[in-house]
C-alpha cells in the first residue's frame, strides 16, 4: 500500500479535513480548561484578603506590593490563597461606584481612612472617616460596615482559647481542637483528597494557630503599651463607638499617607489614619482572625515595637 505524504496528498487532505482538525484542537482547549477547573481551589471568602484605602488617602510604593510582601514575609497562614490592595477615591462616581460594587460582592477586609478633622464656623466637626460613617448609617451598633476593633480582638482570644487555654499560655495547639478545626473546614477541600494530604493540613492548621496566636499576643501588647490605639466616634443618640484602630504611632507613608501644605510644600503624613475592619459576617468563618496577622505585620514594618 502506498502511504507516502505528498504534497497533492497533503493538499487534499487540508483541504478537506481542516474544519475537523480545527474542531479537535477547540475541544482539547475546552477539556483541559475544564480539566483545569476542577481540580483547581477556588478560593472562598475567607481565604481572601484585600487591603482598601479610601477617601483622601495615597498608596504609596510599598501598597503596590503588597502581595509581594504578605508572600515574601509569610505574613498570612497557609489557607489565605488570594490577595489583593486597591485604593478608592469618593471624589468621582467611578471610585465610589466599584467600591459599593465590590462591598456588594462581600469583598474586603481592612480599609485605611483618612481622619483628618477640621471644624467649620459652626462647631461641626468632619473627616473623610466621619462623612463615611454618615454614609453608612450610624443608627446601627456597628454602622453596618464595620466591626469594632475591641470586639474583634476579644473574639479573637475567645477563639484562640479553644486550642491553646484560657490563658493561652500553653505553645502548642490542642490535637483533637485543631484536626477538628481543619476537618470542619478543609475536609472537602480539592487540596486534600487523600488521608495523607488531611494528615498534612493538620499540622499545617496547627502552624496557623500557633502564628495566630504569637501574632495575636503581640498585637495585645501594642494595644496594651500604647502603640495601637484606637478611634473613636460619637454617633447615634451621642454614643460614642470605637470605629477603628489609630495608625498615628506608626510610619505609614511608604503605605499609604495623606498630604498636608507646610510653609507652601506639600507634606506626606500618617497621623490621622484609621484602620476598620469590615464586618462580613460569618462568611470568612475561622479565617476571619487572621486580620491579627495583618496587624501584626504593621507593627513589626512600620512601629517602633518589635
Amino acid at each position: 500500500m502506498d502511504a507516502r505524504i505528498t504534497k497533492q496528498r497533503l493538499a487534499n487532505m487540508l483541504s478537506y479535513d481542516w474544519l475537523k482538525i480545527v474542531g479537535a484542537i477547540a475541544l482539547a482547549a475546552v477539556a483541559f480548561c475544564v480539566f483545569f477547573l476542577m481540580i483547581a481551589t477556588t478560593p472562598t471568602a475567607g481565604q481572601t484578603f484585600y487591603v482598601y484605602a479610601y477617601d483622601g488617602l495615597t498608596g504609596g510604593m510599598d501598597f503596590s506590593r503588597l502581595n509581594n510582601e504578605f508572600e515574601n514575609k509569610n505574613v498570612f497562614s497557609y489557607d489565605i490563597l488570594k490577595t489583593g490592595s486597591e485604593t478608592f477615591s469618593n471624589n468621582g462616581m467611578y471610585g465610589g461606584t466599584v467600591f459599593t460594587a465590590r462591598r456588594s460582592a462581600g469583598e474586603g477586609r481592612v480599609m485605611f481612612v483618612s481622619d483628618v478633622r477640621t471644624t467649620d464656623e459652626e462647631g461641626n466637626v468632619s473627616s473623610p472617616l466621619l462623612g463615611f460613617l454618615d454614609r453608612a448609617g450610624t443608627e446601627q451598633e456597628n454602622f453596618g460596615m464595620f466591626t469594632d476593633p475591641k470586639v474583634f480582638l476579644g473574639e479573637t482570644e475567645t477563639y484562640l482559647q479553644r486550642f491553646f487555654g484560657d490563658a493561652l499560655s500553653s505553645e502548642e495547639p490542642n490535637g483533637d481542637a485543631t484536626r477538628s478545626a481543619f476537618m470542619e473546614r478543609n475536609g472537602k477541600d480539592k487540596r486534600y483528597r487523600s488521608a495523607a494530604k488531611k494528615e498534612e493540613g493538620v499540622l499545617e492548621e496547627a502552624l496557623r494557630l500557633k502564628k495566630l496566636r504569637e501574632d495575636y499576643l503581640f498585637v495585645k501588647a501594642a494595644v496594651g503599651g500604647g502603640t495601637l490605639g484606637y478611634v473613636t466616634y460619637t454617633g447615634f443618640e451621642e454614643k460614642e463607638h470605637v470605629v477603628g484602630f489609630s495608625m498615628k504611632s506608626l510610619n505609614l507613608t511608604s503605605l499609604v499617607f495623606y498630604t498636608v501644605e507646610e510653609e507652601g510644600t506639600e507634606v506626606k503624613k500618617n497621623d490621622d489614619i484609621a484602620l476598620c475592619i469590615f464586618n462580613n459576617g460569618d462568611r470568612e468563618g475561622d479565617l476571619k482572625y487572621e486580620t491579627v496577622n495583618f496587624l501584626a505585620y504593621l507593627l513589626r514594618t512600620y512601629g517602633t515595637q518589635k
